[in-house]
């Protein structure tokens, strides 16, 4: 591949952030390696994740989060830019002759920004630095308040150029909560301007030999005068001793006997309410960090359908147990999930295995079992009836919800994997013998396609949900739908799709009737109601004849067409009649015979997913001989434990990954250790070790953790808060 050396020219304009960046991305896959942005009118997101050795000249006003998880690219900026310029920055180099907007370099940790104008507020919030990572951001004029907040490591340096002798670079709040790294002002600044935990001091000449390259190499970039730079005094602000917080607390002995704090990363809510399991927090935390192919990997050990279900179709189980809710608006996972979906190539976890496995049904819960086993290095072939693969997704969801093409974001990774599909082969007693018989194992995966019957005179005239949403689904539309008036019997999602794609081919009027209260989620639900669709309950259908549907009440609908949505039984003639699935696992009383998805339990099509991965673990395991260990159920984090005094209310922004608070996870953010008054506990690396002899039990670290991650529970052996 030629990698080019003479910058493309894009002129950018009125083109949408996502178009610029897929652009971009494409271009550089190709090989060019440098560009040239004009007319820039503020699209978000330029240079995500750039790589070493791209350079991005930009000639306009970039938009938010220019830079975020710059992996070691150069960006430079020919005027101003706005808010999180190098947002989670990993390493590389932003250049803005201009000014920016507020939190530039939050929670960089590594690389160099350099401004030749002012900052906004927040200018480095959480900096951090690990080993031989340590960034560096330069703001060439001023900087307002809370600079360097919550800094956790790295060098910041206001250089006050252009002001008068008696004007400070900064202003209020100065480095409060720091807990690591330095701060340089070059010009007067006063006690009243410090925060909370910081102290200065002038600068001595082995603090300023620390910084002196990168002055050198900004005055460089910028054609200022070195000797004029060096010509003022610059006073160096630091963390306050070991423990900045240490005096708000003066106990001297045990206060709660046998209790010492742990460390604890425990299951977070919207993982618990995940029925695949899926860590949001954990992934989005690396997404932040620039760890795009590591959270990626991760989420392809739960799940192939990342686009298709966590990005469309999915009501948001996850969401609504979200955290963040309590505060202003759950985390959008699933904007999220469609910004940062896995591309290109699948990983396998595993290397081969001589064992094969067959897959009967192409739908979710069969894919995704598919997937797992194929990852790990079995021999997998699918066996399904249809003409392509997908099962609901592709023949049952309206095109509205979910366009085909987007389905196809997940099922060309999957089948990159090398599965062997037999599309267009139903499956008789004679195939599934001939099937046990050439494969080590079987999962059954064929859905349910058979409608249950209500027990009405005359149902043997209504059309089943299944038909109808399949018809129009393949063919667009449904003879006799057309300025007519229709009912559904049935008010769960597909009933409301149903009633919805109704509208869309043009009924007159569409009434949805139930036994019961509405088990359509919000979502489907407003959505029909949004389209004009009438929803009475509850109601029983007694008879449906000469275009009336007669209810238990003795009410009476016209209607030319009557759609039965009450759900679906499987149709499992073909494995003989005897077979029965365990109630405790995803196996059958046949040898090597597995059952997953609608054909064993209905649900979503997350409960699929997820049936699909288990069924899948457990044939590994019993094929692998792995005994199954006891796993006690999962607990769901109290949501009560989180201190959301801590935490902004979101700014609304489309996919930020900034919302998330990570609850019951640590992020390393080292409040505990700040607050000991004790001075006992102490990170190492990612972990945390707590000295029981200092330890008095106060319980302050539990209390002052963010995100409920420290709790309190009797004496171990060993005196880690780590496990």
């Amino acid at each position: 591949m030629e990698k080019t050396t003479t910058p493309l020219r894009i002129s950018v304009g009125t083109i949408h952030y996502r178009e610029l960046s897929e652009a971009i991305r494409e271009r550089i896959d190709g090989g060019v390696r440098r560009f040239r942005l004009e007319n820039v009118i503020g699209q978000r997101y330029i240079g995500a994740g750039l790589g070493h050795g791209i350079e991005i000249e930009i000639w306009g006003v970039p938009g938010q989060d220019l830079g975020v998880f710059n992996g070691g690219g150069t960006i430079i900026v020919h005027g101003n830019a706005q808010d999180g310029v190098g947002n989670t920055m990993n390493d590389g180099l932003i250049v803005v002759h201009g000014s920016v907007g507020d939190i530039p370099g939050h929670m960089i940790r590594n690389g160099k920004i350099y401004i030749r104008g002012s900052a906004g507020f927040r200018a480095g919030i959480m900096m951090k630095e690990y080993g031989t990572k340590h960034p560096v951001m330069i703001v060439g004029e001023t900087i307002g308040d809370y600079v360097g907040e919550y800094m956790a490591g790295g060098t910041i340096i206001a250089l006050g150029y252009g002001l008068g002798k008696d004007a400070s670079p900064v202003t209020r709040h100065v480095a409060s909560g720091m807990f690591g790294g330095k701060l340089f002002i070059r010009g007067p600044v006063s006690d009243s301007q410090l925060g909370i935990g910081a102290v200065m001091e002038e600068a001595a000449s082995e603090d300023l030999d620390g910084i002196m390259d990168n002055l050198r190499e900004y005055a460089g970039i910028f054609g200022l005068d070195m000797d004029f730079l060096l010509s003022a005094p610059f006073t160096v602000i630091r963390r306050v001793g070991g423990r900045p917080y240490g005096n708000l607390y003066v106990p001297s002995s045990k206060v709660s006997r046998g209790l010492l704090p742990v460390h604890r990363n425990s299951t977070p809510p919207c993982a618990a309410a995940c029925p695949v399991g899926i860590p949001n927090p954990v992934i989005i935390r690396k997404l932040k960090e620039g760890e795009i192919g590591d959270a990626f990997d991760l989420l392809d050990d739960y799940t192939p359908f990342r686009y298709a279900c966590c990005g469309m179709v999915c009501p948001g189980l996850c969401r609504a147990a979200c955290t963040r809710g309590l505060l202003d608006e759950p985390v959008r996972i699933n904007e999220i999930a469609k910004m940062y979906h896995p591309e290109g190539s699948v990983k396998r976890v595993e290397g081969d295995k001589e064992e094969t496995v067959a897959v009967i049904g192409a739908g979710p819960a069969g894919l995704s079992a598919a997937w797992h086993l194929a990852r790990r290095g079995y021999g997998i072939e699918v066996f399904e009836r249809e003409s392509d693969i997908g099962g609901k997704l592709v023949h049952s969801i309206p095109d509205e919800r979910l366009p085909r093409e987007d389905v196809e974001k997940d099922l060309a990774r999957i089948r990159s994997l090398g599965i062997g599909f037999n599309t267009g082969k139903d499956v008789d007693e004679a195939a599934f013998r001939n099937i046990r018989k050439n494969h080590s194992a079987v999962v059954i995966a064929v859905g349910s396609q058979k409608p249950r019957a209500i027990g009405f005179k005359g149902e043997e005239n209504a059309v089943s949900s299944f038909e109808f949403l399949r018809s129009v689904k393949t063919h667009g539309r449904y003879e006799g739908v057309e300025n007519s008036d229709i009912v559904v019997a049935g008010a769960g999602n597909v009933g409301m799709d149903a009633a919805s794609e109704c509208f869309r081919l043009g009924a007159r009027s569409v009434t949805v009737v139930d036994i019961q209260k509405p088990a359509a989620n919000e979502r489907e639900f407003e959505h029909a109601l949004n389209a004009g669709v009438r929803v009475l309950y509850p109601r029983r259908i007694e008879r449906y004849e000469e275009g009336r549907v007669g209810l238990h009440n003795g009410e009476s609908l016209s209607t030319d067409l009557l759609i039965v949505s009450i759900g679906e039984i499987p149709v499992l003639d073909f494995a003989g009649e005897d077979i029965l699935a365990d109630p405790e696992s995803y196996g059958t009383n046949l040898a090597g015979v597995y059952i997953a998805g609608d054909a064993r339990s209905p649900g979503l099509v997350a409960h699929s997913i997820g049936a699909g991965k288990d069924a899948a673990l457990q044939v590994h395991r019993d094929l692998r001989h792995i005994p199954l260990k006891g796993e006690a159920a999962v607990q769901p984090f109290d949501r009560r434990k989180v201190n959301l005094v801590y935490f902004c209310e979101s700014d609304g922004v489309y996919g930020a990954l900034d919302d998330c608070i990570s609850c019951g996870t640590c992020i390393q953010c080292d409040i505990c250790v700040d607050n000991c008054p004790r001075g006992a506990v102490e990170r190492i690396g990612e972990n945390f070790r707590i000295d029981e002899d200092l330890c008095t039990g106060c319980g302050v670290c539990a209390s002052v953790c963010p995100r409920g991650a420290i709790i309190m529970e009797e004496k171990s052996e060993k005196g880690e808060l780590s496990e």
